[in-house]
C-alpha cells in the first residue's frame, strides 16, 4: 500500500515538474518576446538617427560651402562628425541585436540593456556638451567672418541657424529619451 502511495506521489510530482517546466518555457517566450518589441522600438529611433545623418552628409555641402559660403573644411569635419555618430549609431544597435539577446538569458539581457543605457548615455553626453559646442562655435565665427562686412546678413543667418539647432536638438533628445525608456522598460520587466 504504502509502495503504491509513494509511486502516485512521484507520479504526481513528475507531472508538477512539467507542468512547472512548461510554465518557465511560456514565460522565457513572452519575456523575449517583449524585449524583442522593446529593442526594436529601439532600433527604428537609431535609424532614424542613421537616416538624418546621412540626410546632413548629402546637403552639407550645399548648404554650408555653396550657399553660406563656409570652408570646405567645415564641411568635411561636419560631414567626419556624422560618420562617426552613425557608426557609434551601428555599434550600439549591434550591443541590442536580435541574435545577441534572443540566445541570452533573461538575466544576461537585463546586464546588456544595462551597459548599453550606459554606454549610450555617455555618448550622447559627450556629444552634446563636447562635439557639438565645438561645431556650433565653428559654424558661428565661419558664418561672421563670411559676413562680418554684413551684420544685418550675419544676423538673419545666426537666429535661422539658431532655430534649426534648436528644432534638431529637440527632435534629437526626443529620440535619446525613447530610446533610454525603452531599455529602462525592458530591465523593469526583466526585474518583476
Amino acid at each position: 500500500m504504502e509502495e503504491l502511495n509513494l509511486d502516485e506521489m512521484r507520479s504526481q510530482i513528475a507531472i508538477l515538474k512539467d507542468k512547472v517546466d512548461k510554465q518557465d518555457i511560456v514565460n522565457d517566450k513572452l519575456m523575449h518576446r517583449v524585449i524583442n518589441t522593446r529593442t526594436n522600438d529601439i532600433k527604428r529611433k537609431m535609424w532614424v538617427a542613421v537616416v538624418c545623418g546621412l540626410f546632413t552628409i548629402a546637403i552639407s555641402p550645399w548648404a554650408f560651402h555653396h550657399n553660406l559660403g563656409l570652408s570646405w573644411l567645415f564641411v568635411i569635419v561636419t560631414d567626419i562628425f556624422m560618420v562617426y555618430c552613425m557608426s557609434m549609431e551601428f555599434y550600439y544597435k549591434r550591443m541590442i541585436s536580435d541574435r545577441a539577446l534572443m540566445n541570452a538569458s533573461v538575466l544576461e539581457v537585463a546586464q546588456r540593456m544595462s551597459h548599453f543605457k550606459t554606454c549610450y548615455k555617455r555618448y550622447t553626453l559627450i556629444n552634446i556638451f563636447v562635439l557639438l559646442p565645438i561645431w556650433v562655435i565653428w559654424l558661428l565665427v565661419e558664418v561672421y567672418f563670411h559676413f562680418s562686412d554684413n551684420m544685418e546678413a550675419f544676423w538673419s543667418y545666426a537666429i535661422g541657424l539658431g532655430v534649426g539647432i534648436v528644432i534638431g536638438g529637440i527632435v534629437g533628445l526626443r529620440l535619446f529619451f525613447r530610446i533610454i525608456d525603452n531599455a529602462n522598460q525592458v530591465i523593469k520587466e526583466i526585474n518583476e
